[in-house]
């Protein structure tokens, strides 16, 4: 599943925690942050052109994607945890 979520839309959700689980949290991806080994980007410029073209195409048609609510929707099921 691929999902674009903003950061402050992911704060937002964060924001129930408790103080304890917040600072859990945040440990946890710093260290995942510190071990992450990036690799290349595996598209070339002409690949991601026409990503973004299709984008623009069926944004035009009024295809936004993902509603607010699906996207939510979509990531607790994926990360239960959070509700």
């Amino acid at each position: 599943m691929n999902v674009t979520l903003s950061m402050e839309y992911i704060l937002k959700m964060l924001q129930p925690l408790n103080a304890d689980n917040k600072r859990w949290l945040g440990e946890r991806l710093i260290e995942e942050a510190q071990s992450e080994s990036y690799a290349p980007c595996q598209y070339t410029v002409e690949e991601m052109e026409n990503h973004i073209l299709q984008a623009e195409k069926r944004a035009q048609c009024g295809d936004w994607g993902l509603s607010d609510e699906q996207a939510e929707q979509e990531l607790l099921e994926e990360l239960p945890w959070l509700q």
